[in-house]
């Protein structure tokens, strides 16, 4: 058998769609800014009520009281809480040396 230059590559996970209900409706979810809405628009939204099934989405409200400091400081908490001390290893001075760019 002739070997070929091209190489088989799977396809990408977007293009597979989304796995998930969650991922569906994440995926039609969009910004928009509160300025650019009208006070009708912006009634409605306040009398929206959220489908069953969503309520793990309150708790990035309950964090809009958080200045970015606080935010910051939980993941880090619940980063370490999920650490294992013993994979990792301790960063020595050159690792955290060449984490900054002096030139």
């Amino acid at each position: 058998m002739a070997e070929t230059d091209k190489q088989t590559v799977p396809p990408m996970p977007e293009a597979s769609g989304p796995a998930d209900q969650n991922q569906m409706a994440a995926s039609n979810r969009r910004a928009l800014r509160a300025e650019d809405l009208s006070e009708a628009e912006i009634a409605a939204v306040e009398a929206s009520e959220m489908e069953p099934g969503f309520e793990h989405l309150d708790a990035e409200l309950d964090q809009a009281g958080m200045s970015v400091v606080d935010v910051g400081l939980d993941f880090a908490r619940k980063l370490r809480a999920r650490n294992d001390a013993t994979r990792g290893r301790p960063a020595d001075k050159a690792f955290r040396d060449s984490l900054f760019d002096d030139s």
